[in-house]
């Protein structure tokens, strides 16, 4: 039996999602909820390590109020996906490690492939998720 993690950063419309089996990064997704879903069907043995954005307050610095209007709107719609995925995987008895927000590996694609031996597509939001994913795999 493989041991599965999925490294998360929650979004508002597509889930950034990475696929590590048994240690190797195997996959990287843009996911919606339900895709999750049939994703898992059947697969076992699966812990998730997701960005905790329901930790981040709402504190920015806008321009105008717009500014700080549409941000905090942004923010509480990733926090009600983050929320949502907590409870399917609840449901699902899946165990779910959530990590402080990061910026590693978002903007260096060139680390995350050094890091992860990926050489496939990916995005921010998904090598957002693979580095949740890495600190599932390192015990963190």
């Amino acid at each position: 039996m493989s041991k599965i993690i999925l490294g998360i950063d929650p979004d508002s419309k597509a889930h950034g999602v990475a696929v590590y089996i048994d240690g190797v990064l195997t996959g990287l997704k843009s996911m919606p909820l339900m895709e999750i879903m049939e994703f898992m069907e059947g697969l076992s043995d699966i812990t998730v390590h997701i960005e905790d954005v329901c930790a981040n307050n709402a504190v920015f610095n806008p321009k105008s109020k717009a500014e700080a209007k549409a941000r905090g709107r942004t923010l509480g719609m990733c926090q009600q996906a983050q929320i949502e995925l907590q409870r399917f995987f609840e449901h699902a008895g899946v165990k779910v490690v959530k990590h402080k927000i990061s910026k590693v590996w978002k903007k260096d694609k060139a680390q995350f492939e050094r890091v992860t031996g990926w050489s496939g597509r990916s995005n921010e939001d998904t090598r957002s998720a693979a580095f949740f994913g890495y600190l599932g795999l390192r015990g963190k």
